[in-house]
């Protein structure tokens, strides 16, 4: 019975338009040994909602089907960091596979659209499965590149030019660059994006500012238009 179940719901898969990037497009019509009638679940999550807290047990991936979702990383003194964004199409948790607990928290950023893989089953069928495996390893991988990145652009570049590059970044992950002209919702508060970006939020504010005077883009509260990315990217070069 839940053997049926199962299939059912990745059946469903087929008909969702992010397939194609998730773990399940992998699994549809294999042979599965099923164990448990939670290994998949898809939940609804209103904004603000914790997916996971630091210090929890590891015992899931999550897939962002819709919404958005934050990363953070709170020390002992209360301070908190955020780590990274996520986007529709992105996997939750690849970075703490080498460990037993959540190094960090997940929050949701706006209502979002969760589907949460156990972990234990998807290590099970990347054994029978090589190109789960290979799914898994590419985008740990890729993680680990982006957040390198990260810091690299950081400690080198100049706060004009370190928001420009978080602008391009979300361009990127969202497929939003074959969109012309390219406009977008910030998800994240000025704050969240300082945090991020270790500024300050006014200068966040002043840079966005900068950028608009300079006429590469539009502001209305969180939403961006750049009308000319190309001419964005040169100034950013």
């Amino acid at each position: 019975m839940l053997q049926v179940g199962y299939y059912q719901l990745l059946q469903s898969c087929c008909g969702c338009g992010r397939v194609k990037l998730c773990l399940a497009d992998e699994l549809i019509g294999t042979q599965l040994n099923l164990t448990e009638s939670s290994l998949i679940q898809n939940i609804v999550q209103v904004k603000g909602s914790y997916i996971y807290y630091q210090g929890e047990a590891i015992k899931n991936l999550y897939f962002v089907k819709s919404g958005s979702v934050k990363t953070i990383y709170f020390n002992e003194n209360g301070d908190q960091q955020i780590i990274n964004f996520h986007y529709p199409g992105e996997i939750i948790g690849l970075a703490h596979l080498n460990y037993s607990y959540h190094s960090t928290s997940a929050i949701t950023l706006e209502k979002s659209v969760i589907c949460v893989f156990s972990l234990r089953f998807i290590l099970e069928n990347c054994e029978k499965h090589p190109n789960l495996l290979t799914n898994l390893l590419n985008r740990f991988n890729a993680e680990i590149k982006h957040r390198h990145e990260l810091l690299l652009g950081i400690n080198h570049r100049i706060a004009n030019k370190r928001l420009g590059d978080f602008l391009l970044d979300l361009i990127n992950r969202q497929y939003l660059i074959r969109n012309k002209p390219i406009e977008f919702h910030l998800t994240m508060s000025r704050d969240d994006m300082a945090n991020y970006l270790g500024l300050a939020s006014e200068t966040v504010s002043r840079v966005l500012s900068r950028y608009e005077k300079s006429g590469l883009i539009l502001v209305n509260k969180k939403k961006i238009r750049i009308n000319n990315l190309d001419e964005f990217v040169r100034f950013l070069s």
